[in-house]
């Protein structure tokens, strides 16, 4: 370890001594690393903007989990002598199983008329659990239903912003009134934000499950604070309904949308290979230079060589010497490269936010570090091998008598 550090001392030297000459051969090296490095930081980026775009505009973090009616025999659905259906206590046992990393709920979904005063509406019934709200992100007005209501089967009701309006023109002028669905009323707890100018109400599942007539089957979703962790997430509902029904799994349908994340990964990872690909040619060019230096060190310092032979260092010290020179000036070469990377990339996406519209971020992932350490060494030692080589096969006696 001594001798290593004595070699790279001795590498710095050289390097002071001629700085000019050492940057310019390392030029290649500069430029195929900035590259590299600005290559790579885009293709986080863009695969951490696509993440994000995915998890806002799709289900991407959701599993539904639905009870098969069908199923297919030599391509012919034929109706499932045995299907079962979800409850409240289904949810609570899934609920626990999962509420580390994520949500659950219990949805069904049909429609009805609904009358308040003297005003009749076709509307949409949102049969859920009590955790809606969190579940979707939407903001209440007034009160949601809770634990209580969903045990006790309550007639209580929350209708959306969009529902509330066509019964008044302020929305929560009509909490603590009651509007008849199905002939029973149901009092008025609150005003949700749907986001939609869809006609909602929401009431509790097990009130739905209990007094609508011919309801829907509920669907049970479960969605992960992480989109890594559906995966999981999957696999421990799988656990569960294999243990929880006699037909277990193969009686569901689980559907998920995380191959949209795989199918971004894949497409960013061929991005990131290609590109690098391409400006690995810079990087291979600058592995020249510094070989093309190195065998110029080899001649110029022929007679130093020859001294340290002829004093007793070993064809192994000068091969140590002039590969720790190689890596050394790979190290060089690579820590300017990234920093003149990082600095071009990062303000490339300020420009192009600046001009567009888009809100394009670049990413620095620790691999990127590594990467660019991993290339230099490599280039050193490929590059180095040959010059360090050829200096430690001269012979001490024409090393000292060479001019």
């Amino acid at each position: 370890m001594q001798q290593i550090f004595k070699s790279i001392s001795i590498a710095l030297q050289n390097i002071k001594t001629n700085p000019l000459y050492t940057f310019l051969s390392t030029l290649g090296i500069i430029i195929g690393v900035a590259s590299l490095v600005a290559i790579l930081a885009l293709g986080d980026g863009l695969e951490q903007t696509g993440r994000q775009q995915i998890e806002t505009t799709t289900s991407v973090q959701m599993l539904s989990i639905s009870p098969k009616k069908f199923d297919v025999v030599n391509d012919v659905r034929v109706p499932r002598e045995n299907t079962y259906e979800f409850d409240v206590e289904h949810a609570r046992e899934i609920e626990g199983r999962i509420s580390d990393l994520g949500l659950t709920e219990l949805i069904a979904r049909s429609s009805r008329k609904a009358s308040f005063k003297d005003s009749t509406l076709g509307i949409y019934i949102e049969a859920t659990l009590d955790d809606l709200p969190s579940f979707n992100e939407m903001a209440v007005s007034g009160a949601y239903f809770g634990e209580e209501e969903i045990s006790g089967n309550a007639l209580t009701a929350v209708l959306s912003t969009a529902l509330a309006r066509q019964w008044d023109t302020v929305p929560e002028a009509i909490i603590g009134e009651s509007i008849q669905i199905e002939n029973r009323w149901y009092e008025v707890m609150g005003i949700i934000e749907t986001g939609s100018e869809g006609l909602q109400a929401f009431i509790p599942i097990s009130t739905y499950l209990n007094y609508f007539e011919n309801p829907n089957e509920p669907n049970l979703v479960l969605k992960s604070f992480q989109v890594e962790d559906v995966p999981v997430i999957r696999e421990r509902a799988e656990t569960w309904l294999d243990e929880r029904f006699g037909e277990g799994r193969g009686a569901f349908t689980i559907s998920s949308y995380e191959g949209r994340v795989k199918q971004l990964s894949q497409g960013i990872l061929v991005f990131k290979l290609v590109m690098g690909a391409i400006t690995g040619i810079s990087v291979l060019v600058g592995g020249i230079g510094i070989m093309n230096v190195l065998l110029i060190s080899v001649t110029e310092r022929t007679r130093e060589i020859g001294i340290r032979k002829a004093t007793g260092a070993r064809k192994k010290d000068i091969v140590m010497q002039f590969l720790s020179e190689s890596v050394t000036i790979s190290v060089v070469g690579s820590i300017l490269g990234w920093i003149v990377g990082i600095v071009g990339v990062f303000g490339l996406v300020e420009l192009i936010n600046y001009m567009t519209d888009l809100n394009f971020n670049a990413a620095l992932q620790p691999g990127t570090i590594l990467i660019v350490l991993l290339i230099a060494i490599c280039v050193g030692m490929i590059f180095g091998t040959y010059p360090a080589w050829k200096a430690a096969n001269l012979t001490p006696v024409d090393a000292i008598r060479h001019e």
